[in-house]
């Protein structure tokens, strides 16, 4: 493992099903933010086929927001979305090269803030802004335990 990778690089690894299927490069961005760069997936299309539906950038939004907040962490612990409040400016088209760039605004009685934003990288142009709050230090069981189901 590398010193220079961020933490939720190493959380979100190849053998991730999010990472494998839309191939995120991971780029730390000073000590308070991340930047996230992929190209958008066609497994996300709307009905029209030519753009992702709105579903997918919430996605990632939540994703490297939280992962942002991961980054800031003084011990690996688990967190979850408390509030995500998205913005969706312009629809993403299929194919293009757009990155993800959250930034950590602080923390206080376990909850994390930060804020972040999808661009496409060719001309810059903002495609949709976030709000998050995370709780750190959650604790949960596995799905199957919650609905009783053997594992």
């Amino acid at each position: 493992m590398s010193e220079s990778k961020h933490p939720a690089e190493v959380l979100f690894s190849e053998g991730h099903p999010l990472t494998a299927a839309l191939n995120m490069k991971f780029i730390p961005v000073g000590e308070s933010s991340l930047r996230v760069e992929l190209d958008a997936p066609e497994s996300f299309a709307d009905s029209n086929g030519s753009h992702t539906h709105s579903g997918f950038s919430t996605l990632l939004l939540d994703t490297v927001l939280g992962s942002c907040a991961i980054g800031k962490l003084e011990k690996m612990q688990p967190i979850a979305t408390i509030k995500l409040t998205c913005n969706h400016l312009r629809r993403i088209i299929i194919g293009d090269a757009i990155y993800c760039l959250a930034e950590w605004n602080g923390e206080e009685n376990s909850v994390s803030f930060v804020g972040g934003e999808i661009r496409r990288q060719k001309d810059d142009q903002l495609l949709s802004t976030a709000i998050g709050t995370f709780m750190i230090g959650t604790a949960s069981r596995p799905l199957a335990e919650k609905s009783g189901e053997a594992q």
